[in-house]
Formats: C-alpha cells, structure tokens, sequence
C-alpha cells in the first residue's frame, strides 16, 4: 500500500497488478483481511475510479481483459487492474465440504 500511495502522491504513470484470489496463499489459505475490499482501499489511497479495473482472468473475458490493460497501460497517471478469482486450492476445499456437508443431510 505504501508504493501506491507514493506512486498517487507522485502521479506516476504506472500500472499496478494486484492478482486477487480471495485468500492469502502463503500461510495456507486463510481468509485475507483485504477480501472484498481491494477496490475500496485503492478509492482510499487515492487511485482515480476510472482508473481501477476488476477483471475476470478467464479466456472467455481474454478480449475484453486485453483491450482494459491496453488502455491502462497507455494512461500517464496510476492505474489498478485487479484479476480476480477463487484460489483453485480453497475452491477444491470448498466443494469438498459443501459435497460432504450436502451427503448429511
């Protein structure tokens, strides 16, 4: 957050990637703080709206997920492009409860 902050107060001509799984891998899948909220806090560190894309990383949205970041990558101030998408791995943990939980009752 601090980098972006910096690039904002400077105005300058980048693009950020924040690739959002909707956990943090590193320690094995917990919950991330920032879950639902990545947007928001960009909006809060100063990031123009405009300038900040959620974007679905499947190849059905290849297209579409292109033309965004050539656009953004041609702007000349702070951009945000955030691919969002379930970990596969907490995906697979999920279905797994849901098949069990559903086989109770």
């Amino acid at each position: 957050m601090t980098g972006l902050l910096d690039a904002v107060n400077e105005n300058s001509p980048i693009t950020i990637i924040i690739s959002d799984n909707s956990t943090t891998g590193m320690t094995g899948g917990q919950p991330s703080s920032a879950f639902g909220r990545i947007v928001e806090i960009c909006k809060g560190i100063g990031v123009d709206p405009e300038h900040i894309h959620v974007m679905n990383p499947l190849k059905k949205f290849h297209e579409e997920n292109v033309q965004i970041m050539k656009k953004e990558l041609a702007y000349q101030g702070v951009s945000v492009l955030i691919p969002q998408r379930e970990c596969i791995q907490t995906f697979a943990r999920r279905k797994k409860a849901e098949k069990k939980a559903a086989g109770k009752n």
